[in-house]
């Protein structure tokens, strides 16, 4: 009796492992599946955006904020203005705000637009189309990109002086300082803050606990900007003229896009998540480009 009851529990085993086996064969199939993205033209804009540098897609309005330095970026020449334009590419005011030298990369919260101008990060209030205040950063830091908390915490980068500087209730302090190369785009999410290199060709991420640097991609030319899509993988964008997808599993890259021999930069961009629209702004070509995200396995 207790030989055929051990027979059968045998043969229940396997039977139970086999089954267990099988009914995850389906999910390591899906784990091994592998994505090819690509872009796909949409629009671009007329070339009014002179030496157009970011862009920033408002949810709320579904304005896009298009920041223009208008010749030279490190200038203060009171030149740079602020323009705003639809999801078709159509410019709604090219000028709506003015006064700003060299304006950069660009974050939303409570009303307010946050502008990096060289020295300083300008609050714009949206409503009423003024700016409200200009927050001064010393020692010639050459601000250049932004990314704002769910909290209301805007993260500056400062391309000089390698320094993540952090805007909270009207005072700037420096949060960060790296052992990097011309620190550029920035993007906050939860499991710390992810940072583009324009000299050492990096992509990396600093935790927000201790205060730390590290690489996760290489080679991805001159960094500036940085967006995040829903499945968790990563687009950035390399000034001279690439754009990179980046595989958040492995930090592998695949080359999207790639304008460098038509002159064409592609500089700070940003993502709308509804269409799955990456929107870039050409620098020197003067104008916003709309791209598609394609996903196909």
């Amino acid at each position: 009796m207790n030989l055929k009851v051990t027979i059968i529990l045998i043969i229940t085993s396997c039977f139970i492992l086999s089954c267990g086996k099988k009914a995850n064969q389906p999910k390591q199939e899906k784990d091994l599946e592998t994505i090819e993205p690509s872009l796909q033209f949409i629009w671009e804009t007329d070339s009014l955006l002179t030496t157009c540098e970011a862009v920033l897609y408002d949810d709320a309005s579904k304005i896009i904020y298009v920041a223009n330095i208008n010749e030279e970026p490190w200038e203060k020449d009171n030149n740079g203005f602020i323009s705003t334009i639809n999801d078709k590419g159509e410019i709604l005011n090219l000028k709506w705000i003015e006064g700003l030298s060299g304006p950069k990369g660009m974050g939303i919260s409570n009303g307010k637009l946050y502008v990096n101008d060289i020295d300083a990060i300008v609050e714009i209030d949206i409503q009423q189309q003024k700016i409200l205040n200009r927050y001064e950063v010393p020692n010639n830091p050459q601000l250049n990109d932004i990314t704002v908390s769910p909290n209301g915490v805007v993260y500056s980068s400062g391309s000089n002086s390698n320094t993540i500087y952090k805007l909270d209730n009207g005072n700037v302090v420096v949060l960060a300082e790296g052992d990097l190369n011309r620190l550029n785009g920035l993007l906050w999410q939860k499991e710390g803050l992810y940072y583009l290199e324009s000299g050492n060709q990096n992509f990396g991420i600093m935790n927000m606990k201790d205060l730390t640097f590290k690489t996760l991609t290489t080679d991805i030319g001159h960094g500036d900007g940085v967006v995040r899509l829903q499945n968790g993988d990563f687009i950035i964008s390399s000034w001279k003229g690439a754009i990179f997808y980046i595989n958040s599993n492995d930090w592998t890259k695949t080359l999207l896009l790639n304008t460098e021999a038509e002159s064409i930069q592609t500089a700070d961009i940003d993502y709308i998540p509804s269409t799955q629209t990456l929107l870039i702004p050409t620098f020197f070509n003067n104008r916003v480009k709309a791209y598609k995200v394609n996903m196909s396995k």
